[in-house]
């Protein structure tokens, strides 16, 4: 029987099983509130899953991993207590290359007004898979699972280590997991990270910085209007002269030289605007001039840019338009960093993880997959910059992530496994 017919008669025995455990990982929530996490139970769930088919499954809090609080990448002020990640290895005969399946449990929170399904609920509608974290990524973790437990009792006779790992505290900038799960159990020679890519396959990924600007009010109560003498700073007029220029930061980001996996992107550097904040709403707040607001942008950067470069263009930015309105700056405005700065990352397109891979998926759609650098970031560029360990974006497809109504679309779904099951045995080699 070939690779391919193999896969195939593979998929049809754990295709139920692929849905039913994404089903139940979405119907345990995991959201993600920093400092805190409620990844625990979902944890659990999988280290038995693991257990109950005879695999080592072992849970260990991040920050109890030797080394890690104290590596110049860790980021403080999270809380790992009762938020362990999981990790499971089966060894393999020898001579073979060795491949990490990783990902991330956590969920971004839940605005249920977004929401026209029930966000917990892991409904089924026209070939799609509805609940919180169903492309981000509990859909693919769970393929990923139920692949790794395939291998075992397929008695597929793989030469090199195959390592499965779930981690925690992967939103809102953690990363910290990541880390740990290396400093514990070392490097491997390729690893697959779960995330969304509508089947592509994403060598790079963007950095992120996140900053939020606070800005202060001096001037009077509404009810004493105009009768403070002196300079005045109104938070309302700071925050509407800020994003009357954001548009400037925006030019200026564009002028850099753009990375070839993102020559694909009308904006491969997007500057974003995501909350503005001042004074709340409502017949709850009272009637009064808001003493402070806020803004926070995205602000992302190509492979090749480094955290100090983009900072200061962030704060030249800002420098320009305080200079061009003092009346309105009589207070400076606070730049703070909630989330890390996320480091853009690529490896080599033409390095056998990707050929290999494009291969596979090949295999199982009839057409090459496109490669490109992912239009967001992640916590790849830990593994390549930190460990240089060779790792790819690859999932399946879908919609929603972050917002409401999140889907992943089931076909696509099975695609990625079928995908990842002959990835598994070309990149592993078999005996």
């Amino acid at each position: 029987m070939s690779q391919r017919a193999f896969a195939q008669q593979a998929l049809r025995r754990y295709r139920d099983e692929i849905v039913a455990v994404a089903q139940d990982l979405i119907r345990i929530p995991s959201r993600n509130t920093p400092p805190v996490g409620e990844e625990h139970t979902c944890q659990q769930y999988i280290a038995a899953y693991l257990r109950r088919a005879g695999l080592p499954a072992d849970l260990y809090e991040p920050d109890q991993v030797p080394g890690l609080t104290t590596h110049p990448a860790y980021w403080p002020g999270r809380d790992y207590r009762d938020r362990p990640n999981v990790a499971s290895t089966q060894i393999g005969r020898g001579g073979g290359r060795s491949l990490l399946l990783t990902g991330h449990v956590d969920t971004v929170v839940c605005v249920p007004a977004a929401w026209s399904a029930l966000p917990f609920a892991a409904e089924i509608r026209a070939g799609r898979l509805y609940g919180l974290g169903a492309v981000d990524m509990k859909g693919a973790l769970a393929a990923m699972l139920v692949l790794y437990k395939a291998v075992k009792e397929l008695g597929l006779p793989l030469r090199g280590d195959l390592g499965f790992e779930s981690v925690v505290d992967e939103e809102e900038g953690g990363v910290n997991s990541t880390i740990a799960g290396r400093l514990r159990d070392g490097s491997m020679d390729a690893a697959i990270i779960a995330e969304t890519t509508d089947l592509k396959i994403y060598p790079a990924a963007r950095g992120l910085l996140i900053p939020e600007f606070v800005f202060t009010s001096l001037k009077e109560d509404w009810l004493q209007a105009g009768t403070r003498t002196g300079p005045k700073a109104d938070a309302i007029e700071q925050i509407g002269l800020a994003l009357v220029h954001v548009k400037e930061l925006v030019a200026r980001r564009r002028t850099h030289p753009i990375h070839p996996l993102y020559a694909c992107y009308p904006d491969p550097r997007p500057v974003e605007v995501t909350k503005v904040y001042a004074g709340g709403w409502g017949s709850e707040t009272p009637i009064l001039v808001p003493s402070q607001g806020y803004i926070q942008l995205i602000v992302q950067a190509l492979p090749g840019e480094e955290h100090a470069e983009v900072l200061r263009e962030v704060e030249e930015w800002l420098e320009s338009v305080m200079l061009r309105h003092p009346d309105a700056f009589a207070t400076r405005p606070e730049i703070r960093f909630s989330i890390r700065w996320m480091a853009p990352t690529a490896m080599d397109p033409a390095h056998p993880l990707v050929t290999i891979l494009s291969d596979s998926v090949a295999q199982t759609t009839g057409a090459r997959p496109e490669i490109a650098g992912a239009p967001y970031a992640c916590d790849m560029f830990a593994l390549h910059q930190i460990f240089d360990m060779p790792a790819v974006l690859f999932g399946p497809r879908g919609g929603g992530a972050h917002a409401g109504d999140e889907y992943v679309e089931l076909a696509s779904l099975f695609t990625f496994w079928e995908s990842l099951l002959l990835f598994v045995m070309s990149w592993c080699g078999m005996e």
